[in-house]
């Protein structure tokens, strides 16, 4: 493991400067500094982990996933950022673990117009192990596919929804390809050509800044002092080899040529280590952003929650004074009824004793009327008898007259 690791360290200089010329910004810059220490490991990097993606910062602003990197202690995770591209229509080709030689190795990532091969991974958020679908240059302006991107629309418009389908979902979160039980889809002929340009390119720039570095070498070793010999002067030398001054020359030169290749080096790492710093800023900035709008979410919540607590105490309120009216306009009913209850059976009892009193008046009527004509019939038999009685005596007193007269 020690030997490995001494071995992996340090390993492909000149290609961390290939991919420092070709990814200048801090995401690419992250990829790179994992060429500059440790670029390989003998255990494959732990599955990716589940995370929210940021609201992003603004209009331009490019999504550069999160990866595994390492050192001399072992794999360490680098969260994801919202980075602005190099240039008007670039799109990010994240770096990628790949088992190669028995060991795991590093592949970083590039800037580039099209999206080249990168492991297969599902890094999500659009990097769903081919191209990208989070987005789209227009002109000079980049839409955001809302269905894989965390974006305010307030602050972005230049949006669309597109949903993204992911076949053969692997719930595992495979990080890196080969090996065992890593992702096993090759690039295909597409792939392979973007590569193949992006190497094209990083070799184009840096045969150019090595011709810009031999024209130096080459103006410095010809400032020479006057009545010195040049570098002409060797083809009339003897076998053509040079002197110990030649020799002493290309001596200092090539540990000029060691110097600035370890000056570029050593700034090279001081650039991936400030670029690093403001990565992290960002992540920094970026959590206390997201811890700030979940307070003002919660705090959002808390408000809602004590409003539903105010408004269902109303409701409630409402609910016990409608009851309450109800079981008074109740109980006024049940008043009202049995006062129109009792009215009416002192209706009736009124009544009753109307009829009563009438039936009284009339039976005293029947019983007055009776007496009078018992009265009127007593009467009346008195008469008849005095009537009889009177006319009994007065025929012998006519009698008796009409005999004396005889």
């Amino acid at each position: 493991m020690n030997t490995l690791k001494r071995l992996s360290a340090g390993v492909l200089i000149s290609g961390s400067l290939l991919a420092a010329l070709a990814a200048p910004l801090p995401a690419a810059a992250a990829d790179v500094s994992i060429s500059i220490g440790v670029n390989a490991w003998d255990a494959p990097p732990p599955p990716l982990p589940v995370y929210d993606q940021p609201m992003i910062p603004g209009p331009g602003y490019i999504w550069t996933p999160g990866y595994w990197a390492i050192n001399h202690g072992g794999y360490y995770w680098v969260p994801g950022a919202w980075i602005m591209p190099p240039f008007i229509g670039a799109l990010w080709t994240p770096g990628y673990w790949a088992f190669v030689g028995n060991v795991y190795r590093w592949h970083p990532g590039y800037w580039g117009r099209q999206v080249g091969y990168y492991g297969g991974i599902n890094y999500g958020f659009g990097y769903i192990g081919s191209g990208y679908h989070g987005g789209y240059w227009k002109s000079n302006r980049f839409y955001y596919n809302r269905e894989v991107n965390h974006i305010d629309v307030h602050r972005v418009t230049n949006v669309y929804n597109r949903k993204v389908v992911v076949n053969n979902v692997d719930n595992r979160r495979i990080s890196y390809h080969g090996g065992k039980d890593g992702i096993q889809r090759g690039p295909t002929d597409r792939e392979r050509q973007i590569d193949r340009e992006h190497r094209r390119t990083v070799e184009a720039r840096e045969r150019q800044n090595q011709r810009r570095d031999d024209d130096r070498d080459h103006s410095q070793r010809g400032d020479q002092r006057p009545g010195q010999p040049g570098r002409g002067d060797n083809d009339h030398r003897p076998n053509g080899q040079p002197d110990r001054r030649d020799f002493q020359q290309n001596q200092n030169a090539n540990r000029g040529d060691d110097g600035r290749h370890a000056q570029e080096q050593r700034q090279q790492q001081d650039r991936q280590q400030r670029q690093d710093e403001q990565r992290q800023q960002q992540a920094r900035q970026q959590q206390q952003r997201e811890q700030r709008e979940q307070q003002d979410r919660q705090q959002r919540q808390e408000e809602q929650r004590q409003q539903q607590d105010r408004q269902q105490r109303q409701n409630e309120q409402r609910q016990q004074q409608a009851r309450q009216q109800q079981q008074e306009q109740r109980q006024q009913q049940a008043r009202q009824q049995q006062q129109a209850q009792r009215q009416e059976q002192a209706r009736r009892q009124q009544q009753e004793q109307r009829q009563q009193q009438a039936r009284q008046q009339q039976q005293a009527q029947r019983q007055e009327q009776a007496r009078q004509q018992q009265q009127a019939q007593r009467q009346h038999q008195s008469r008849q008898q005095q009537e009889r009685r009177g006319g009994g005596g007065g025929g012998g007193d006519h009698g008796g007259g009409r005999g004396n007269r005889d």
